[in-house]
């Protein structure tokens, strides 16, 4: 993963959004839900059957976190890159994983849009393609 720089210091948004994908990556979602704001906004997109606008962190684990458990095998969230803009982080990467219903494996691109109020994280934006992890379901 890299994180854009400017002036060898990793910017604060940028930093905060990487701890939290770090979490994500050592299975500990708890800790990820616990850097959040208690009224997050998370978006995702309509195209998939859990898709929505979920708001706080117990909507998120209940209607997101959990789904990657019960509906994935080696599900992964891995960032390639990680670009601050203040307030606002953009993280590319790709979701892998193999679907348990189907045996099907998958890996598609994903964008993820952070904003944050005073380093802590207020929305979440996934745009990915549905169409190629619906495929896998």
């Amino acid at each position: 993963m890299t994180t854009q720089q400017q002036d060898g210091q990793a910017p604060a948004g940028s930093a905060v959004v990487e701890a939290l994908y770090d979490s994500l990556a050592r299975g500990e979602v708890t800790a990820l839900l616990a850097g959040l704001d208690e009224r997050i906004e998370w978006i995702v997109p309509p195209g998939l059957h859990y898709g929505g606008t979920y708001r706080g962190p117990q909507e998120v684990l209940e209607n997101v976190f959990s789904r990657f458990v019960t509906e994935w095998q080696d599900f992964t969230v891995a960032p390639a890159e990680i670009m601050d803009a203040g307030d606002s982080v953009v993280a590319l990467g790709h979701y892998s994983g193999r679907n348990l219903a189907t045996g099907k494996q998958m890996r598609t691109r994903f964008v993820h849009v952070w904003r944050l109020r005073d380093g802590v994280p207020v929305h979440f934006e996934t745009v990915l393609d549905t169409h190629t992890m619906v495929a896998a379901m």
